[in-house]
């Protein structure tokens, strides 16, 4: 229960503003020149931009989350951290395709997990730039290290019945494409309507046999019946 109140929490308020107030008085161009100092402290690059969202300290967008940071100062000494959601969301046919879609990350992936995220890297940006005004020190960023998937020879984590059921119903479009990755061929075969039938055919045979691969060239096969999903 305490995990499920925790997460909508971070639902609602993953987009929200982190705001706090310094003990002296300073400008915008002052607060760029202390994170300036210490850019390898964060994840994305920064910069002074103006318009019509106001003068602000813009983070560039975080490619994964989807999502960029504004640093206002208020008053002087009143910090206002806005996260602001810059996502491209892309349909084929009224099924969404994204990176960050419920086909692509799964239901709790694209509904929770990833407000968890952006909710999370908000919080990282708003810590790190408290105590660089506060003048304390914070480590420099180190991007996490992720093993690269074993191409051609493993099993994929893609679900069997899930690409199965897509390629029945949707093969045509490429949409069990997008799933396992393959968002390139997903596109030809949306437009081709999967290279005339020909190509939709061949991954429908390929999927039955277990012969049909992830963008990694993980085969996706169905999994022994052990509780665990097909």
């Amino acid at each position: 229960m305490a995990d499920i109140k925790e997460n909508a929490k971070a639902v609602v308020t993953s987009t929200l503003p982190r705001e706090f107030d310094i003990s002296y008085s300073t400008t915008l161009e002052e607060v760029y020149e202390k994170l300036n100092a210490r850019a390898a402290a964060f994840q994305m690059p920064f910069e002074i931009k103006g318009g019509i969202a106001g003068q602000r300290i813009a983070f560039v967008k975080e490619p994964d989350l989807d999502i960029a940071i504004w640093l206002y100062v208020k008053d002087g000494n009143h910090i206002k951290i806005v996260p602001n959601l810059q996502q491209i969301q892309t349909s084929v046919n009224g099924i969404r395709v994204d990176k960050n879609s419920a086909l692509r990350r799964g239901v709790k992936g694209a509904y929770v997990d990833i407000h968890v995220e952006r909710g999370a890297y908000a919080d990282k940006v708003a810590d790190t730039v408290k105590k660089i005004l506060n003048g304390e020190e914070v480590e420099d960023y180190v991007a996490p290290v992720s093993a690269a998937p074993e191409a051609g020879n493993g099993v994929s984590n893609r679900s069997w019945k899930t690409t199965f059921w897509l390629s029945f119903f949707f093969g045509y479009l490429g949409i069990h494409r997008y799933y396992v990755g393959k968002v390139g061929t997903g596109i030809l075969y949306n437009v081709t309507f999967g290279l005339f039938g020909i190509g939709s055919f061949v991954d429908f045979i390929k999927i039955c046999c277990g012969k049909f691969t992830d963008k990694q060239g993980n085969y996706i096969v169905k999994k022994k019946k052990n509780n665990s999903e097909g």
